[in-house]
């Protein structure tokens, strides 16, 4: 649906907005942004799905948010079924889309379009679409096969994206494996004990994906095994290189636990670092302030 403006000070909604007339009323815009630090936009899209395709529209605003003149600041993007996305990355020429393969319950999908109602999760690799971005030289739309290794990659949480060089790009991604997650879903207060926890969520860490265009070649290797949710990193390398990736982290390590602590991990060295509160104190999303007078990736 319409996102919803909010007043900054009172963090109060007042009511949906239709982005100065670029959305209409029905549009489907998505949840997730991204924001390009080397060229500072801000980036979006909408989905319109149907049964056999669906429509992906991304759209670029500048520092006034408003959207870039190049191309209107819009490129759209024809993508096959019932495209499921939930986030995704930006790097210099690309967004980058993971694409779950679903299946979809004829009957329910004509009475009820609600994804837990008419859609069915299935086994296979997804598929990754490189969409170019307004302004992208020599880019063109691609999509790949992703390997399937057991795990689905239907819950990515993308930390970042870049290109190495024009063939070459680098992600950074929370990884859910729910295979351990035998329990059913709890409400309020979602769990008593750490072990009802375990039994009900996912097993979640960090990985990193490379992805060689030309080819088609897509790897993935587990950076770090500890139980990790929410991963950012600082926004002025969003879209670069980067060395650090913070995280929300388990007071269990490896084994499935709510997050608790925050994780500071060295990307390049493959060490990190990390804080716990008290045993009954829980931290939520982090996210990352820079400092002001900062040189280091890490200050802040």
């Amino acid at each position: 649906g319409l996102p919803y403006k909010l007043d900054s000070l009172a963090l109060s909604t007042e009511g949906r907005s239709q982005l100065g007339g670029i959305l209409k009323e029905k549009d489907p815009f998505g949840g997730a942004a991204v924001y390009d630090s080397a060229k500072d936009r801000m980036l979006f899209y909408s989905n319109a799905q149907d049964a056999k395709t669906s429509k992906l529209t991304v759209y670029e605003f500048n520092s006034k948010f408003r959207l870039v003149p190049d191309k209107g600041g819009i490129v759209e993007a024809d993508l096959p079924g019932f495209a499921l996305l939930s986030d995704f990355a930006v790097t210099e020429n690309y967004s980058v889309f993971f694409q779950p393969p679903v299946s979809t319950k004829s009957v329910q999908f004509l009475t009820s379009k609600e994804p837990a109602k008419s859609l069915a999760l299935d086994q296979g690799g997804a598929l990754l679409h490189l969409i170019p971005r307004v302004g992208s030289k020599g880019a063109r739309q691609k999509t790949i096969v992703v390997p399937f290794d057991g795990i689905s990659d239907a819950e990515l949480q993308f930390c970042n994206a870049y290109e190495v060089d024009e063939d070459t790009i680098v992600m950074d991604v929370i990884r859910s494996d729910g295979r351990s997650a035998t329990g059913k879903s709890l409400s309020w207060p979602w769990a008593t004990s750490t072990d009802e926890y375990s039994k009900t969520s996912s097993k979640k860490s960090l990985w990193r994906y490379k992805i060689q265009i030309s080819s088609g070649v897509v790897t993935k290797d587990c950076t770090d095994n500890v139980q990790a949710s929410f991963g950012v990193i600082n926004p002025a390398v969003s879209g670069k290189k980067h060395r650090y990736v913070y995280a929300a982290v388990g007071g269990r390590g490896s084994d499935v636990a709510p997050p608790q602590g925050i994780a500071k991990f060295n990307i390049d060295a493959g060490i990190k670092e990390v804080w716990m509160p008290e045993g009954y104190e829980f931290c939520g999303e982090p996210m990352f302030a820079p400092k002001k007078t900062g040189n280091g990736e890490d200050e802040g």
